[in-house]
């Protein structure tokens, strides 16, 4: 794993490679909480395992969707006891890995300070979470709702994306102020970016206008 700021690390890229495209990379997220370390997304890798293990365990695994459960969803539950939430929409294709401890439907707060939001249309069970850090970013943890495709800012149309749920979590991405941007997948960029109010309105605009069809394809 790889710090990125003082309560932030990010995962080995886990490479998946499509049938006719070149790999996408799959990323995972320690946050290291007050009240304990919070993992988002997916981490499969052993050693990546290990420097969680040295950071002190977690407390809680988040996941932003359906593709991000995997086998070391259950190894990271059953090594540290943490507790995995997933959105009531993408419980059933989770279930096929690792067992749920709870799941939601609507805006929640957890530990006080992070923000659970459900943003569907990548996904039925897509989920956006939110946490100002005090150390002083935003961090915006927006799984595969946009993403980073080589030098493009991209939406990702798989069969079961719904194009009028999208537009609207969009829009509610609109009224948000992130300084940070961290993405589930990217090709040809590192999961996580930097932005200015005035780069995130930009690249949400690019995002919505670029969608990249991959209805025919598995992503991850």
């Amino acid at each position: 794993m790889k710090q990125l700021y003082e309560d932030l690390w990010v995962s080995t890229p886990e490479l998946s490679v499509c049938e006719t495209e070149s790999a996408w990379m799959m990323h995972g997220f320690l946050l290291q909480h007050e009240r304990g370390n919070m993992l988002i997304s997916r981490v499969e890798n052993a050693e990546d395992h290990q420097t969680i293990a040295g950071l002190g365990g977690i407390i809680r695994h988040y996941l932003s969707g359906w593709q991000e459960a995997g086998p070391g969803a259950r190894q990271l539950q059953q090594r540290f006891n943490s507790a995995l939430y997933c959105h009531t929409r993408a419980l059933g294709p989770v279930s096929a890995f690792v067992e749920a401890d709870d799941t939601f439907n609507l805006a929640e707060v957890h530990c006080g300070s992070f923000h659970l939001v459900p943003t569907p249309g990548h996904t039925p069970g897509s989920t956006t979470y939110l946490y100002a850090s005090p150390f002083g970013k935003t961090y915006l943890f927006v799984g595969g709702t946009v993403i980073r495709d080589g030098n493009r800012w991209v939406t990702l149309q798989l069969p079961e994306s719904n194009e009028t749920d999208l537009r609207k979590s969009l829009e509610f991405y609109r009224a948000l102020r992130p300084d940070v941007v961290l993405m589930s997948v990217t090709r040809g960029h590192p999961g996580w970016c930097e932005v200015s109010v005035r780069q995130w309105l930009a690249l949400l605009d690019e995002a919505e206008h670029q969608p990249r069809d991959c209805r025919q394809r598995v992503v991850v």
